[in-house]
């Protein structure tokens, strides 16, 4: 029997998921000079703010996931550091596919979720956690795109 709540759910994917392919293609087109403009002494290029929501996948599915953390993880987690060189758009666009990829496996489709212990109050803050972090830095990502001339994140 579907439910309302079946459909909500599935329609909020089905959203992120189109999101998700809208910020890969306001990134992938974009040259080492795009990611790196800085309009601002002291504020986030495109690049770096790209590269931000890749760490903050990264890091929140590592900490849900723990010892089950797809070892692929552990680069994207560096990606803050200071000091870390600054990616391509096609590398921007590969950790965005990959931490898409993971947690539509381990999260939405409920595979290794249901064969491990996490409990469902966990991957909903998860989840969450993905969103409340993905969706301002987009935002922010879009408004610089913008100023700079570009696409920004178009759904």
């Amino acid at each position: 029997m579907t439910t309302r709540a079946t459909v909500a759910e599935s329609r909020a994917f089905v959203s992120w998921q189109d999101y998700q392919e809208a910020l890969k293609r306001a990134i992938a087109p974009l040259t080492a000079d795009q990611l790196g403009q800085r309009l601002l002494p002291g504020r986030r290029t495109p690049g770096e703010i790209a590269e931000h929501i890749v760490f903050g996948r990264a890091f929140h599915l590592a900490r849900i996931l723990g010892a089950d953390a797809p070892a692929e993880l552990t680069s994207y987690q560096r990606w803050d550091d200071d000091g870390d060189p600054p990616r391509t758009a096609a590398e921007i666009v590969q950790g965005l596919e990959v931490t898409w990829r993971i947690i539509e496996d381990r999260l939405m489709r409920g595979s290794s979720v249901d064969a491990c212990n996490y409990g469902e109050s966990e991957v909903v803050r998860t989840i969450w956690g993905l969103l409340d972090h993905d969706l301002p830095h987009a935002g922010q990502l879009s408004l610089l795109l913008r100023s700079i001339g570009m696409p920004g994140v178009e759904i």
